[in-house]
């Protein structure tokens, strides 16, 4: 069993197609090829994609195996961590930056990895924090950004360094209807309002979702809308209320249209965190660059 065939198995799961693992391998289609054969003639001939749709899909047998793949390539980067920490790592570095988070915290950082390490090549992804630590745990990323919440657990093995506190607020137009008396608005204030939330999977959606079902309140969603800006552009024009991180908020060029309701009632702190493997590795200079660089940002 070749070391290079493991990592050509995991580049065509990963990358979808045999010509994009190819690129990512800087291996011609064919080579690419012959290694995945190499390795499914080397684990019994047993087929790990199914290649009678397209694009060529994992079987049962190579979902399984894939997990293991990374684990072989994770402590492979170790080894070599603990028998001479590179000063200057080399390779692909995969990282995912949580839903929400990508323009606020990301930019500024990424630049100094690139600049300072040449040699790596990132891949970046998005996605709910949940799914990015899995992610971490199974080897499919490098590290990730999430925004944690206390509903959110993170696995043995898996390192969560806190980078900064975010709040996740609600978000209204700029002149909502006027709460009489002035009292604090109050979630059973909000239960006939409607909401443009993000689709289900997302950690803050879940958290309003239980608030209102904790004080047997219905929750209107008037849309499922996929990304903050776009509800926040929404927002503007249709009312309603939305919930985002705070930070993205002020950033947005629609703030000045839009106003943070203060609900006393509905507080959801959250932690910008840097995920990533307990256990040493390779892209380790890299990472505690980034980590310097994401907290710099976020203060």
């Amino acid at each position: 069993m070749n070391l290079q065939d493991i990592e050509a198995f995991v580049a065509v799961a990963e990358a979808g197609s045999v010509n994009r693992a190819a690129a990512r391998l800087n291996l011609t289609q064919p080579a690419t090829t012959r290694r995945i054969q190499n390795f499914e003639a080397a684990i019994g001939g047993a087929p790990l994609f199914n290649r009678a749709v397209k694009p060529a899909a994992l079987t049962s047998l190579g979902s399984h195996v894939l997990e293991r793949c990374r684990r072989v390539l994770t402590a492979v980067s170790e080894l070599e961590a603990c028998t001479a920490k590179a000063a200057d790592p080399a390779g692909h570095l995969k990282a995912g930056v949580a839903h929400g988070l990508g323009d606020i915290v990301m930019t500024t950082p990424l630049d100094a990895v690139r600049r300072t390490f040449p040699r790596i090549r990132l891949q970046i992804s998005s996605h709910w924090s949940t799914f990015l630590i899995e992610d971490v745990r199974s080897g499919g990323l490098d590290c990730a950004i999430g925004l944690l919440t206390e509903a959110h657990t993170v696995p043995a093995g898996v390192s969560a360094i806190a980078l900064g506190p975010e709040q996740v607020v609600i978000v209204a137009p700029a002149r909502p209807p006027a709460k009489p008396g002035g009292h604090p608005w109050r979630l059973r204030d909000l239960a006939d309002k409607e909401w443009f939330l993000n689709p289900p999977g997302c950690g803050c959606r879940a958290a309003l979702v239980k608030a209102f079902d904790r004080l047997q309140l219905p929750l209107h969603i008037a849309a499922e809308v996929f990304g903050e800006d776009l509800q926040l552009s929404l927002l503007t024009q249709s009312g309603g209320l939305g919930l985002v991180p705070r930070r993205l908020f002020e950033h947005s060029p629609h703030r000045q249209a839009l106003q943070i309701l203060d609900v006393p009632d509905f507080i959801l702190p959250a932690t910008v965190t840097l995920i990533r493997s307990a256990s040493p590795g390779r892209f380790d200079p890299a990472l505690e660059l980034l980590e310097g660089e994401l907290r710099a940002k976020l203060d």
